[in-house]
């Protein structure tokens, strides 16, 4: 292909005319799907295209490598292919290009272009919220992809021998990293991509999801020394094993494993009942929203023998909701009065809430300001929460959530970003932000004692077990995964639950508006599920569990022992570097 140019400006002009139709459709009310995955393909291919139009066979044959890797990725992540598999090959084609080039600028730019076609194709569906966000999403997290893959080139250079493994201490510690920041954005960590498939990686229960970064990397390493071998030879007995061995453990584990007896059941029924968010959920009538959900409560409860322990509801079920009088809200109480007498025992839903505060009271960096009635101001503070009501005696316990999406519900580095403010402002978002808590408290009752989580917060392994550690004996997760549309997103986000139920040996249910509700056996099975779109709900029995993993006693020891070595391969190549510079200027 000589003159690239044509087939470039035909990218460009296809992305212009999706760009187009992404707007016309949002002017109707009308959700984007998989265009914004159209739009970002053809814009990286013209781009890609435009520079690659005057380069050698070796520069075309490295962005032929870089561009492998970030396909491999991209698919071998769930939500397209059911193939895992891709993800112990897909760092082999970039480590061969970085093993035959010492230019840092050349490995940063295909580094670059791996990492953006793996976020395009993984996380697109994010521009489904908001273009922006996901644009930013996208095009940032790969630029942060790169400083790992930066160390290890800079290793690769210095001190070879211990290059790889600074490679998978760097890695793992991004990963670790992009948990535990303002900005964080975990979704892609590699150890995710075992997700659907939860009986190979039953050993999450020690090592949590990185575990499986780790096994990744590992197993990319070996396969890259099995290509490099010359004359070839059969597969090495180490890679066998660093394949076979896991796999077989955690199918084993996935047979054999049973629920500690004596810790009892509960009885659950999930509503889902299907309000899209960006254009009815929160404006549509209060009234009609009400009666579905009780239509669809009544419903569920009523094919369950006996009061059932849980009725769950999704998150942000009720709005406007006064955190120290949750029952005053109206919509809640009619709920609550018209619901059948003597069917439920405890009713959890999410909330969004507010907490007022009182003369005197300390505020947080989360108040926002308003003008009262009789002059003067009301401070107030925003809440993404969560409500157990006890019934018939209407005892209140309440949760608020701890980790909030960046832009949407929070603002990142504020002092040092305040102009991006109207950005804020334009994803539902506001500077101020969301109040929280320290403490992941349980819902507790004569039933159980529940994890109240909401949304993002089950995303996040480590924090997860906070819960556990505070007396969970399983997890609710009430979320809205409408705003992404029917997009690979909402499926892995229900995926990652398993992973969940897995690290902790906790029986996981899903109440979701939109997309899916799920009972998870602590085995992280989905053993039954709703699907998007599709008003409705489901009832199932939950097996409670007091028992402590591995994982949820000490959490991500793969991490810290991997930011040690992370430290200690920037510290010698700093001490080489500067030794080697040093050298150069004796005379």
């Amino acid at each position: 292909m000589r003159n690239r140019l044509p087939y470039a400006i035909g990218c460009f002009v296809l992305a212009a005319l999706t760009a187009w139709l992404m707007y016309t459709r949002a002017a109707s009310e009308e959700l984007w799907g998989y265009l914004p995955l159209l739009l970002y393909l053809l814009t990286w291919a013209g781009t890609v295209l435009v520079a690659s139009r005057s380069a050698t066979a070796p520069a075309r044959r490295r962005l032929l490598l870089s561009t492998a890797t970030g396909l491999l990725l991209g698919l071998g992540f769930p939500g397209y292919l059911p193939a895992p598999v891709l993800l112990f090959v897909a760092w082999v084609p970039l480590l061969l290009l970085q093993r035959e080039t010492e230019s840092t600028r050349t490995v940063f730019w295909h580094g670059y272009n791996a990492f953006l076609l793996y976020n395009i194709i993984a996380t697109f569906w994010v521009t489904n919220t908001a273009f922006f966000a996901g644009l930013f999403a996208v095009t940032v997290n790969s630029l942060l992809m790169c400083i790992p893959w930066l160390l290890f080139h800079w290793t690769s250079r210095v001190s070879p021998r211990v290059s790889y493994l600074a490679l998978i201490a760097a890695w793992v510690s991004f990963e670790h990293f992009h948990y535990n920041w303002s900005l964080n954005w975990p979704w892609l960590t590699l150890g995710n991509g075992f997700a659907q498939f939860p009986s190979l990686v039953q050993w999450y229960e020690i090592t949590g999801v990185l575990g499986g970064t780790v096994w990744i990397l590992v197993v990319n390493w070996l396969v890259l020394r099995f290509y490099l071998s010359r004359p070839p030879r059969p597969v090495p007995v180490s890679l066998l094993l660093a394949l076979v061995l896991p796999i077989a453990a955690s199918l084993w584990r996935y047979q054999t494993y049973e629920t500690p007896a004596g810790g009892g059941s509960i009885t659950v029924s999930a509503i889902q009942p299907n309000f899209e968010p960006h254009y009815e959920k929160f404006s549509g009538s209060a009234e009609e929203q009400l009666g579905v959900l009780l239509d669809l409560s009544t419903r569920a409860i009523a094919e369950v023998d006996g009061p059932v322990d849980y009725l769950l509801l999704p998150e942000t079920t009720f709005s406007r909701v006064e955190e120290g009088d949750p029952l005053a809200e109206p919509t809640l109480a009619t709920f609550l009065r018209d619901l059948p007498p003597n069917r439920v025992r405890h009713l959890v839903t999410g909330v969004s809430a507010y907490h007022r505060f009182a003369p005197g009271e300390a505020v947080t960096d989360a108040v926002r300001y308003y003008p009262a009635a009789g002059g003067g101001e009301i401070a107030l503070e925003a809440l993404n929460g969560a409500v157990q009501v006890e019934l018939p005696d209407r005892d209140v316990q309440t949760y608020r959530k701890g980790v909030f999406v960046p832009g949407a519900e929070s603002f990142p580095f504020r002092k040092v970003l305040f102009f991006l403010e109207p950005l804020v402002n334009s994803l539902g978002g506001s500077v101020a932000g969301l109040g929280t808590q320290t403490d992941r408290t349980p819902f507790t009752g004569e039933s159980a004692a529940v994890a109240p989580v909401i949304c993002y917060e089950s995303v996040f392994g480590e924090y997860f077990t906070g819960y556990v550690r505070e007396g969970a004996q399983a997890a609710f997760v009430m979320t809205n995964d409408g705003w992404w549309d029917d997009t690979p997103g909402h499926l892995q986000h229900l995926w990652f639950s398993s992973l969940r139920a897995i690290e902790t040996r906790r029986a996981v249910v899903r109440s979701a508006n939109l997309g899916a509700c799920a009972f998870i056996d602590p085995r992280g099975k989905i053993m039954s599920r709703t699907y998007y779109d599709e008003r409705g709900y489901l009832n199932g029995t939950l097996p409670l569990n007091d028992a402590l993993t591995p994982y949820v006693r000490y959490g991500d020891i793969l991490a810290r022992v991997a930011a040690l070595l992370a430290v200690m391969a920037l510290l010698s190549n700093l001490a080489r570097t500067l030794r080697r510079r040093g050298g150069a200027l004796q005379p």
